[in-house]
């Protein structure tokens, strides 16, 4: 047999296929194809073929541990994601606790979340939104609380201000002054003032509070923390008989009341009745004689030093229309002192001959009608307006026949 009649028997027996329509052939290719696909993509979807795929739900929060037994307090604020529901989840504008201690939430209305902590809150909004939401899943993440206060005066410098932030839910007086550093050299430990809303809101006394125990003070968010210096410029007042009546600086919590008299330039010398002076506080009055050798009487911020005008009186006299004595409380001109008591008795004054005596037994001549507005009357002195010389007719004419019958005699008899 030769090769040609063996490769003609065998290929002709295996090409010989079987005749299949266009159609049909088309329809086994689209089955080969799809059984091709749909073996890997099982492989991959099976847990059971591909141990390393896990099938557990990773939740969407989770909880900081330090967190889980704070309780929300006002200020405070929070995210929440209602699972299958964004429009009701709040997870880029955080939801704060307002003044009252409540939020206000959508479809579930208020919520009073202060005391509560996390994890009940979360229960009670979940509750809240099946009754709306069936298949509603909430989680509510709480963000890191902060309170911010502010702290100044005779504390320790920091190189970042006076700001002090705490993250913590609440901060009390003692936490906050603690954190700033009271200078105790410096600081007036007594009169420490907490303010609030532009307001002062209380006054602590460091000291009875330690030495009682408390109660320590809550502070709210941004409050203002005040430590006096006892060296700070604190004002005292001086009034009445003094040189510079007026209000001024102290450095010391206390200051003697004669050096209180001396930064007012001391008293007014014939004016003031430094035996009566007082001190007048919040509380009482005090008597004070400043004219004493050793004034043990001291002076505080907010004191006033008041010393009384004594009775100080001028004498006018002569031909005036009141003569008397007069009540002074400053030095007065001589035409002031000439007025109190009435004014010239035109009759009898003559205003270029009076005469002014000092307390001290000195006497001046004066013209009233060059000197009147440049000489002052002190307290005790003594002014005399003299009287103008009058003629008496009467005695003129007696004399003059007396000389004349004088004269008239001497004549005969010579």
């Amino acid at each position: 047999m030769s090769i040609f009649s063996l490769r003609e028997r065998f290929f002709g027996g295996v090409c010989e296929f079987p005749k299949f329509s266009i159609i049909s052939f088309f329809l086994f290719l689209l089955g080969v194809l799809l059984l091709s696909l749909s073996t890997p993509v099982s492989a991959v979807d099976s847990p059971a073929e591909n141990p390393t795929t896990s099938a557990e739900v990773t939740p969407k929060t989770t909880k900081p541990p330090e967190f889980s037994t704070y309780r929300l307090q006002v200020g405070d604020s929070f995210i929440v994601t209602v699972d299958g529901y964004p429009e009701y989840s709040k997870e880029r504008i955080p939801v704060p606790v307002q003044e009252d201690g409540y939020v206000s939430y959508p479809l579930i209305g208020l919520i009073k979340v202060t005391g509560l902590t996390v994890s009940e809150l979360e229960v009670q909004m979940q509750s809240a939104f099946s009754k709306h939401l069936p298949t509603a899943r909430v989680f509510v993440t709480l963000m890191k609380p902060k309170r911010t206060i502010l702290v100044f005066g005779a504390v320790e410098p920091r190189p970042r201000g006076n700001l002090h932030v705490f993250e913590v839910g609440q901060v009390y007086l003692l936490q906050a002054l603690a954190s700033a550093g009271i200078n105790y050299e410096a600081a007036d430990l007594t009169d420490i003032s907490i303010w609030r809303d532009g307001k002062l809101y209380k006054r602590i006394d460091y000291l009875q509070l330690m030495s009682l125990g408390g109660p320590d003070t809550p502070l709210k968010d941004y409050d203002t923390i005040y430590v006096p210096s006892i060296f700070q410029q604190r004002p005292v007042r001086v009034i009445g008989a003094v040189v510079a009546p007026g209000v001024y600086p102290i450095m010391a919590p206390q200051v003697p009341a004669t050096q209180v008299l001396k930064i007012a330039g001391g008293s007014r010398a014939d004016f003031a009745d430094l035996h009566k002076s007082e001190i007048l506080t919040s509380k009482e009055r005090i008597l004070v004689n400043l004219a004493a050798e050793n004034v043990s009487a001291m002076l505080g911020p907010g004191d006033t030093l008041y010393v009384p005008l004594a009775e100080a009186k001028i004498s006018v006299t002569g031909a005036v229309e009141k003569p008397g004595q007069y009540v002074i409380t400053e030095p007065v001109l001589l035409g002031q002192a000439i007025a109190m008591a009435g004014g010239f008795n035109e009759e009898r004054a003559n205003p270029k001959k009076c005469l002014l005596t000092r307390a001290d037994g000195t006497e001046e001549e004066l013209n009233f009608d060059q000197v009147h507005s440049e000489v002052y009357l002190n307290p005790k002195d003594q002014l005399r307006v003299r009287e103008r010389t009058r003629l008496d007719w009467r005695v003129i004419t007696f004399a003059t026949s007396f000389v004349n019958l004088l004269v008239t005699v001497l004549i005969r008899y010579n």
